[in-house]
């Protein structure tokens, strides 16, 4: 560290070497183990599920809201005691809304995408290998 000066400075007399001691190596799936696919799977399968929990989660207040919206125009409609604008454009935005909020829930995200893909992929190398 003697190198280094506080001013930013970098005074290097001689060889400067950095060692990054990082043991991650990094494989593709088609040079793994069988063995390795088998403990690969289940992990990428689980963060699927996590991430759908986390995705529904986020999503619990729109949810609220959609219900708020879909008792509000109820209860308009019961103290009017007739259907009017006000009730429709509330039961069309609450039916709206939870429309979104549902096909957001359901439709994977790119991440999840990403995941089911090498879940699919150990899978066929696993059939291809005749270990399943």
């Amino acid at each position: 560290m003697r190198d280094f000066n506080n001013d930013g400075e970098i005074n290097v007399h001689g060889d400067f070497n950095v060692t990054d001691n990082s043991q991650t190596k990094h494989k593709l799936y088609i040079h793994c183990s069988s063995e390795e696919l088998l403990a690969e799977r289940p992990f990428r399968a689980e963060n699927i599920s996590i991430e759908q929990r986390k995705k529904v989660n986020r999503l619990k207040p729109h949810y609220g809201l959609a219900i708020l919206l879909i008792f509000a125009a109820a209860i308009w409609a019961l103290y009017q005691g007739k259907t009017d604008l006000i009730s429709i454009l509330m039961g069309a935005a609450s039916a709206f809304i939870g429309f979104a909020t549902l096909k957001a829930t359901f439709e994977p995200n790119s991440f999840q995408r990403e995941e089911q893909a090498a879940v699919n992929e150990i899978t066929k190398i696993l059939k291809q290998r005749r270990v399943e």
